[in-house]
Formats: C-alpha cells, structure tokens, sequence
C-alpha cells in the first residue's frame, strides 16, 4: 500500500517550479489520543439473539508533514491505534485501526487548479466505512484503498469545467472485495450573483471478487440558488443508466447559516457498493444535521438519519441519530464524546429481524505545536 503512496508524494513533489521550492513552509506534527468506547452490539446481531457489549480502549500516535508553497501543496498523514476489549480479549490488536493519506493541490496558473488523494484505512470495524448507507457489519478486519483526482478550469469569470476521476477498493474478511471506478465530466455556469447551473456526465463501474460486474451511465443537472446570504440550496437530478433499468439519481441540500451554528437538510437517491455486500445497491437517504457552538471552544453537533438500502426485492430500513459535542480544553487538546443510538430492519440477504446500534466513545487528544521541519529545536517525528 507504501508504493503508490510514495510514488503520488514524489510526482507532486517534482511538478511545482524551482523558484516556489526555495519559498516554501515545510512543517512536522505528532499527536496521541486515548478513546473510550461502549459498542452494545459487537457482531451486529439480531436483538432477539442476544447482543454482545463490551468496553473497548483504543490508543496510538498519528504524524502529519507538510509542504506548503504558493503553486503547490503536500500533506502526508499517518495514525495508527491499538485496541483493547475488556470482555472478548481475542479480538486485541496492536494495530487495529491504521490510516494513511497523501493530498497534494497544484495551480499551475492562475484559472487551473488540479488536487489528488491517495488514501488506505485497515480497521476491525468495517460499520466505519458504510457511511451513505449505514449498514451494519460484525468486527472483522477490513480495508479501504482510496485514490481520487480533481481538475477544474475557469474558462470565464462565470464558466466553469471541471473533471474528477475516483477508485476505492473495499475488501472484510470472510467477505466479498468490491472495487468501484467513478469518472465525471461537468460545466457550471453562474447566471447571476445568487444562482448558478450545472451539468455532469458520470460513469461508473463496479467489479466484485465473485466475478460480477456493474455499470452505470449517469446525467444530471443541478440548480444551485442562495436564497439569502445565510440561506442556500442545491438540487441535483437525472437519470441513471444501467444494463437493465432505468432509475433516478437526486440530491438535495438546503443550508441554513446562524450566528453560531448552521442547520441543513439533505436527500439523497444513488448506487453505491457497501463494505459486506455483494453487488451495487440503492440507497435513499434523508438526513437533518443541526450544529451549535455555545463558547469558543465548545461545538455541538446532532444528526438524525434515515437511509433505505434495496437491491433486487430486498429492502432495509436503518433509523440513526448521531450527536457529538467537542471541547478544546486547551490549544494542543481537545475531548470530543460522542453517541449512536438506532436500528436496522433487517439485511439484504434476507433476514427481516432488527438489529439495534448503541455505541458511547470519549476520545482524548494531545497534538504536538506545529512546527517548522528545518527548525533545530522542532521534533520531527
């Protein structure tokens, strides 16, 4: 997994001009963190089966290095975390949760930005990775192998192209490994100080270790209108194309700024691959995300969810609410608590039985100032 990282890094690295290298800002960063987790279902198993619980600690270091210059940046990030459960000691691990990114942004000129992400997680928590979808998967080890590269031009002040192409592959134990390729074309065309159009072409292709394959043509069109200075919404809609059927791709988002908070709402239909399924899936998702910062260094945070996953006949309903509150006690430590109480209505292989979430986590974390690579009296990790 090293390899293509290094190789992105060392090709950023070669593409910005001589002159922004002697300008630049290199720095180097540590920090640690200890968690404290509760996971009232650990397997996710059916309620009527029992549940297991258990109390988990999770501890380890991450280390950040940057290259900052004014045509070119590069942040490489590492962390990894050692696990520890009080009641199923076999799943202990001494790296149980690893992940690692390199991100660079190039502007070559002045309408031309191009960025690119190379990123890899190993965790034993694969529900981690099931973000849109929310599904729930048992403890097991995963990975999550991630390359995404954007490019955008402003051919005018008002026009604007863009493309983007992404790669993940998803792999569990005991399970299916998906690898899913996304190439999107688009124009946004800004018709006024409030309102702007969009335009996209995406083309996706889904491949499963089991043989099977999936494609899918996409069109969409999206309205995007600032109702007032503190209120936006963005409405995205069109048709997927696939081998068999026809069927709609929407999103919908409606921002609202306050005066220490922000509340949105948002509506999501598409395809995607989930970590422990076989083949592509449709997800419908409705979510309400409401924000609150009360003091400076206090930020609160409360989202109710809902997501409806399908695939063939089957159909699974997952009711969520996540709410997380972080306080920064100092400059270099924070403490963020958060809870997830829920339910899933079954499984897409066929089980109608309801499989209940309920996890609590404290997380600690001291981060290192940052400081100047070249600096003598820094710590370079």
């Amino acid at each position: 997994m090293t390899r293509p990282l290094a190789a992105l890094a060392l090709a950023a690295t070669l593409a910005g001009p001589a002159a922004a290298f002697a300008q630049a800002d290199t720095y180097a960063r540590m920090s640690a963190s200890v968690s404290q987790i509760y996971d009232g279902n650990l397997f996710a198993t059916p309620a009527r089966r029992g549940p297991q619980d258990d109390l988990i600690s999770r501890a380890g270091p991450s280390f950040e290095v940057g290259y900052l210059s004014l045509p070119l940046d590069i942040v490489a990030h590492y962390g990894i975390e050692a696990e520890r459960y009080l009641n199923h000691p076999d799943l202990n691990a001494s790296a149980a949760h690893q992940d690692a990114d390199v991100r660079f942004r190039y502007l070559p000129m002045p309408r031309l930005d191009i960025s690119a992400d190379a990123g890899y997680v190993a965790t034993q928590s694969p529900a981690e990775l099931n973000v849109d979808s929310q599904l729930a998967v048992g403890r097991a080890p995963a990975e999550r192998l991630g390359l995404s590269a954007t490019a955008g031009y402003d051919f005018s002040a008002v026009t604007r192209f863009s493309g983007e192409y992404t790669f993940s592959r998803d792999s569990v134990a005991g399970g299916v490994t998906s690898a899913m390729q996304r190439s999107r074309v688009g124009m946004q065309r800004r018709t006024g100080q409030r309102t702007a159009y969009r335009v996209d072409y995406q083309f996706r292709h889904a491949g499963f270790s089991d043989g099977s394959s999936s494609r899918s043509d996409v069109f969409t069109a999206a309205w995007i209108h600032a109702i007032t200075q503190r209120t936006g919404v963005e409405i995205a809609a069109g048709p997927r194309l696939n081998q068999r059927s026809v069927r709609p791709e929407v999103s919908a988002v409606v921002r609202r700024q306050l005066s220490r908070g922000e509340l949105s709402a948002s509506y999501s239909s598409t395809e995607m691959t989930t970590i422990g399924e076989r083949g592509t899936i449709n997800v419908d998702r409705v979510g309400f995300t409401a924000s609150y910062r009360p003091a400076r260094r206090l930020a609160l945070t409360a989202t109710p969810s809902w997501s409806h996953s399908t695939r063939r006949r089957q159909h699974v309903p997952v009711y969520m609410l996540d709410v997380e509150s972080t306080f920064e006690t100092a400059r270099h430590l924070s403490v963020v608590a958060w809870a997830r109480i829920g339910r899933q209505d079954g499984t897409l292989s066929g089980s109608s039985e309801m499989i209940p979430y309920r996890t609590l986590g404290l997380k600690v974390t001291i981060a290192q100032p940052r400081r100047n690579a070249g600096d003598a009296a820094s710590v370079t990790p």
